[in-house]
C-alpha cells in the first residue's frame, strides 16, 4: 500500500508516545497525527449515504487487474542519525521473486539460492537480529535456531544485502540500505475479489461520531450490530506486544467479521481526530496492519472520513482545499489491507 503508516502502550501512548522507537523501528508509511481536539458532527445525512453510495458504484463497476507485490510494512534503523533518504529508496523498492531463486530488486537481476543460517553468525554480527527474531517471533516465525535466507549468488558486492545474503521466510524478505533493515511482507491482491455492486454502506465515520454520543444510536449500528468494544485488545506493535483498551480519551467498536475476520475501528480523540481501521488475526491487532484516517489537522486544512462497506471495501475521502482524492482498500483471504491501484 502507498498509504503513509508509521506508535503505543496503552491510551494516550497508544498514538503518540512513541517518537524515538519510530524512528529506530516505526512503519515505514505512517501519518504523524498531532494537534487539535475536533468536534463531533451530526448524525449522518441522507446526502451523506448517497454520496458513499455513488462512490461505491463508481468503484464497483471499474475492472481491475490486481497483481501480488512485497510492500515495506516495517524498518530498524540501527544508524546514528536519522537516514530518510535511505528510508524512501526502500519505500519505493520493485521486487519480484522467481522460484526462490531469482530476485529483482528495481528491475536488476539477482541469482539466489535459499538455505538456513546459524543464528550464531546474526548474533555475533547484526545489529538488527535481536529485533528482527523477536519481530517475526511474534508474528509465529521461530529464528532461534536457524535464519532462513536467499544467499547471492551472482555477485560478489552487496545489492541492498547483509553479508551477501537476505533473510527471507517466502512471506517476508528484509532488505538492507544504509544501516535500516527493512522488512517486506508478500500482499496478495490477485484472486481476492473486487468491489461488488450489491454490497451495502456498513458504517461511516459519521456513524461513529454519532455512536460516541449515544451507544449505538446510528442507524447501522443498530442494523449491523456495531457495539462499542470494551474489552482487552493485544497489540502487536513491531516487536513488542501491548495490551489496549477502551480508556484515555479512546473508543473501540466492533464491526462483523469480513472472510472470518472481525474489523475493528479505534477513534483516538485526545487531539486530532483520529482512526485507525484493523482486522483481527492470530489473537492480536497488528500496527503493521491497519488503515490510518485523520478527520482534522492542527496543521493544514486536509480532512479525511472513511466509509466501510458489507463486501469489505474501505474508501478513505481526502479533501484538501477543493482537491478531492479517493483511496480505496480491501481485505485479502490473510486478512491483510491492500489498495486498489
Amino acid at each position: 500500500m502507498k498509504k503513509k503508516i508509521i506508535l503505543i502502550i496503552i491510551s494516550v501512548l497508544f498514538f503518540i508516545g512513541c517518537s524515538e522507537a519510530q524512528r529506530k523501528t516505526g512503519r515505514p508509511l505512517p501519518k504523524v497525527h498531532k494537534g487539535a481536539t475536533g468536534s463531533l458532527v451530526q448524525p449522518v445525512s441522507d446526502k451523506t449515504v448517497a454520496d458513499w453510495n455513488s462512490i461505491h458504484r463508481m468503484y464497483a463497476a471499474k475492472k481491475y487487474q490486481l497483481k501480488d507485490s512485497w510492500e515495506l510494512v516495517s524498518y530498524y534503523d540501527y544508524s546514528v542519525t536519522k537516514n530518510e533518504n535511505s528510508l524512501e529508496e526502500l519505500q519505493n523498492m520493485k521486487i519480484q521473486i522467481l522460484g526462490d531463486s531469482i530476485l529483482y530488486l528495481n528491475g536488476k537481476k539477482i541469482k539466489v539460492c535459499r538455505t538456513d543460517r546459524d543464528p550464531f553468525m546474526y548474533e555475533r554480527d547484526a545489529l538488527y537480529y535481536a529485533y528482527l527474531k523477536d519481530y517475526f517471533a511474534l508474528r509465529g516465525i521461530n529464528m532461534s535456531k536457524s535464519v532462513p535466507v536467499l544467499l547471492i549468488q551472482s555477485s560478489e558486492h552487496e545489492i541492498y544485502s547483509d553479508m551477501l545474503e537476505y533473510i527471507y521466510t517466502g512471506e517476508y524478505l528484509v532488505l538492507y540500505h544504509n544501516n535500516i533493515a527493512g522488512v517486506f511482507k508478500y500482499v496478495r491482491r490477485s484472486g481476492q475479489g473486487q468491489p461488488s455492486l450489491d454490497a451495502k454502506l456498513e458504517y461511516t465515520q459519521a456513524d461513529l461520531y454519532q455512536d460516541v454520543k449515544k451507544e449505538m444510536s446510528s442507524k447501522r449500528a443498530r442494523e449491523y450490530n456495531i457495539r462499542p468494544y470494551k474489552g482487552k485488545l493485544k497489540l502487536c506493535m513491531g516487536n513488542s506486544i501491548s495490551q489496549m483498551n477502551s480508556s484515555g480519551g479512546f473508543y473501540f467498536v466492533k464491526l462483523p467479521n469480513y472472510k472470518s475476520f472481525p474489523i475493528f475501528v479505534a477513534y483516538n480523540c485526545n487531539e486530532d481526530d483520529e482512526f485507525l481501521i484493523y482486522t483481527y488475526k492470530n489473537g492480536m491487532i497488528d500496527d503493521d496492519n491497519n488503515i490510518n484516517i485523520l478527520a482534522f489537522s492542527s496543521y493544514n486544512d486536509i480532512k479525511e472520513d472513511f466509509a466501510i462497506f458489507t463486501d469489505g471495501t474501505i474508501y478513505v475521502r481526502t479533501v484538501e482545499g477543493k482537491k478531492t482524492s479517493i483511496d480505496v482498500y480491501r481485505i485479502n483471504d490473510d486478512g491483510e489491507f491492500y489498495q486498489l491501484n
